[in-house]
């Protein structure tokens, strides 16, 4: 079921702001009529047609010239707007309810990114895109759009500072000197690093830099307590970096050059939550009898591997690398131990 968007107030301020950009580009698609026809219109003219004031259409202007990049300017000549680039083309943007559902459930996704320094501007493109919607458009009621929920991923906190510098170092390819304390460590170490990639997993951010042995490790954004550029640069293409290589045996968050092909076995309630995920990409999935799952994949790092089974209690049971099953077997006696009140 679709409905026509009006011109009315839903009680809410982002609606009136969208009701506000689809007036407007009504009337921007007005003038650039006008002014393709070679018609040379000017305020006056244009504020009857439209029947608003000389000032709305001043602003109607700016927002042409700033927020759409048109090449409109007033001649003196022909004493009204004209295009200094005649071949320049308005941008059109034809939308479907399913598309437009879409794009108003990605904003709101976009909540889990608040603290983070790009909120702002990711929250200007949509408006952006809002304004280039035409007048006459399919929607999906708004009601529907609450019933859609994210729930918080826990995410881990970090400082914006950081996170601003980080970014712009990746951007510019800019040499950085971190102070950085590693998991376990109460002493922060320094590190000099040609940052290569930001990637968000689990709630968190990392950072993937070269470091000044060849190494190329990840660093978790919330233990780096201060990232300055030091006004070196770095030829990123040159360095071959391969994101899809280098995260191709990740199964959650560390990558090392090591490699594991992991066994697992689910049974009951797990097997049947365990088959409605993509966990990793590698995984493979097989069924065994009475409804238990042979879970495999590879995994560079047995840390990332080893928690998760354990969460999984006793459905699921390690069958192979040997490494692995060792030390879910020690995890197992320790928490014995703990909770049946034996002394360590």
């Amino acid at each position: 079921m679709t409905a026509k968007h009006n011109r009315k107030s839903t009680g809410t301020a982002k609606a009136k702001s969208h009701t506000k950009f689809r007036v407007r580009w009504r009337h921007v698609l007005m003038i650039d009529q006008e002014i393709r026809a070679g018609r040379a219109p000017n305020c006056g003219q244009l504020a009857a047609e439209l029947e608003v004031s000389r000032r709305t259409i001043l602003r109607d202007i700016d927002f042409m010239r700033y927020d759409l990049g048109a090449p409109v300017e007033h001649d003196p000549r022909r004493r009204g707007y004209v295009y200094t680039e005649p071949n320049w083309v308005m941008p059109s943007v034809r939308i479907t309810e399913g598309e437009l559902f879409a794009i108003m459930v990605a904003e709101q996704a976009l909540e889990a990114y608040q603290g983070t320094p790009w909120a702002e501007s990711l929250a200007r493109i949509f408006d952006r895109i809002t304004a280039a919607l035409p007048d006459r458009v399919e929607v999906a009621p708004r009601d529907l759009l609450a019933r859609v929920s994210f729930g918080p991923d826990s995410p881990a906190t970090v400082a914006p500072e950081i996170l601003t510098a980080v970014a712009e170092a990746v951007s510019a390819n800019s040499v950085l000197e971190l102070t950085y304390r590693p998991l376990g460590r109460s002493q922060a170490c320094k590190y000099t690093v040609d940052p290569y990639l930001l990637r968000r997993a689990r709630g968190a951010w990392y950072l993937v830099a070269r470091d000044r042995r060849g190494h190329v490790p990840m660093f978790h954004l919330s233990r780096i307590e201060s990232a300055r550029a030091t006004g070196a640069t770095f030829d990123y293409d040159a360095a071959g970096f391969d994101p899809k290589a280098y995260f191709a045996s990740t199964f959650g968050v560390y990558q090392t050059s090591s490699h594991y092909h992991v066994v697992i076995e689910f049974s009951g309630w797990a097997a049947d939550l365990v088959r409605e995920r993509v966990w990793t990409p590698t995984q493979v999935l097989r069924e065994l009898p009475r409804g238990r799952l042979r879970f495999e994949a590879d995994a560079s790092h047995l840390d990332d591997v080893w928690p998760w089974v354990l969460s999984w209690g006793n459905e699921a049971k390690a069958i192979r690398p040997k490494e692995l099953v060792n030390i879910i077997a020690e995890q197992a006696k320790g928490l014995a131990r703990q909770y049946s009140g034996e002394k360590r």
